[in-house]
């Protein structure tokens, strides 16, 4: 994680980052804060990137970070990739590809576990995280024009 010259809150990042490098239960509470800490166009201070921090713990499980409770998709983990992707421009592309990521694992294991009955609902989760990347570039270039003009 890259952290500009100017970014605040450091401490917080570094508490991200160790507790993305330990188990299932850290990396849960790493994506909560991220999800919690990324809100776009109202961000006054410049963040660290956690690109590379959310892609470490996505890729850890194919990209299907579950739940323990019934083993589908975690809507936290797309919550808060869709966060980082509407943070800054340039990272909109890169939350685009990792929910197809999502997506193309999700449907591997459709087809080789009989038991995986949630799908559908699982992926309506990512389609939902795409429909939020698209809305939250519109709403921003729409801002972008409003105080442009």
């Amino acid at each position: 994680m890259k952290e500009p010259d100017d970014a605040k809150f450091t401490e917080l990042f570094e508490v991200i980052r160790a507790y993305s490098r330990r188990g299932y239960d850290h990396q849960d509470k790493a994506l909560q804060i991220i999800a919690g800490t990324y809100v776009f166009m109202f961000e006054k201070e410049e963040m660290p990137d956690v690109r590379p921090i959310v892609d470490d713990i996505l890729g850890q499980y194919d990209y299907v970070f579950t739940t323990r409770e019934r083993g589908n998709l975690d809507p936290l983990s797309v919550d808060a990739l869709v966060r980082v992707a509407l943070y800054k421009d340039e990272y909109t592309e890169w939350g685009i590809n990792r929910l197809g990521r999502i997506l193309e694992s999700l449907h591997r294991r459709s087809g080789g576990d009989e038991n995986y009955l949630d799908y559908v609902e699982d992926a309506a989760v990512v389609i939902r995280g795409l429909e939020n990347i698209v809305a939250g570039s519109a709403l921003e270039e729409i801002v972008e024009a409003a105080n442009g003009s």
